[in-house]
């Protein structure tokens, strides 16, 4: 979906603060982008991969808040939340690499202050589980129309938990938390997704540091052993139980 006024007014309405410094936010990735003109959906291989860079991205970006909490200003439930998002984010990045994802890139960069200013904390954050949502469903779409029930539900499950991520941090930002009647739809691939966080990817933005790592194994195990102390039950499980990836 070529529609620059609806990218325009996402920005504006979610987090443009966050992205004033951003001059390649309407940019197209040579990593991801399809060649102008082209309308052919998305690659499941191209789906995933991108998925999995977004999830990588996302557990980096909730452990760093989790490690400056203080500087936040989080409250303990607020740290708790941040603790749950992180496994469900890990979660989805280790079905997806279960199913064959590889992610583009595996370090990150992000705005200078994004870990002490709350204010920008939520604002990036809204914005980043936006797209992520929007990406979701461009994947549900795709995996519908080739057939492919099973993965087109489990995007569909994903897109929920992205879109409780949005709430929340909204609410954070003392918005309403959830400020829409149906999750933005903003484009028909994912391979679109990556322009509007382009930044975040490869270090372009003004004001951008890095490259941050992703969390260890260690780090992973270390939040993990609070599921139980957080109410973390995880009861839900993927509708992709499948074995073979469809073409």
């Amino acid at each position: 979906m070529n529609n620059p006024v609806s990218r325009r007014f996402f920005l504006k309405g979610a987090g443009a603060a966050a992205f004033a410094t951003m001059p390649a936010i309407f940019g197209i990735s040579k990593a991801f982008a399809q060649a102008e003109g082209e309308t052919a959906n998305d690659d499941t291989a191209t789906i995933i991969n991108i998925a999995a860079t977004a999830e990588l991205f996302a557990t980096t970006h909730y452990l760093a808040a989790i490690n400056n909490a203080e500087a936040l200003e989080l409250t303990d439930a607020e740290v708790g939340y941040m603790q749950a998002a992180f496994l469900q984010e890990q979660d989805h990045y280790e079905l997806l690499v279960s199913l064959g994802a590889v992610p583009v890139v595996t370090q990150f960069y992000v705005p200078e202050t994004l870990f002490s200013d709350r204010a920008l904390f939520t604002e990036t954050t809204e914005v980043a589980e936006t797209v992520f949502v929007a990406a979701y469903l461009a994947a549900t779409r795709i995996f519908a129309e080739g057939a492919a029930a099973p993965l087109a539900v489990t995007t569909a499950q994903i897109a929920a938990i992205e879109a409780g991520h949005r709430a929340f941090v909204r609410g954070m930002g003392m918005k309403l938390s959830n400020d829409v009647s149906y999750a933005g739809y903003l484009f028909d691939n994912v391979s679109e997704a990556p322009a509007l966080l382009q930044p975040f990817l490869d270090g372009s933005g003004e004001g951008f540091v890095g490259p941050i790592a992703p969390p260890t194994e260690d780090e992973i195990a270390s939040i993990r052993s609070e599921a139980d102390a957080i109410g973390f039950t995880n009861e839900g499980v993927p509708f992709a139980a499948i074995t073979e990836m469809p073409a």
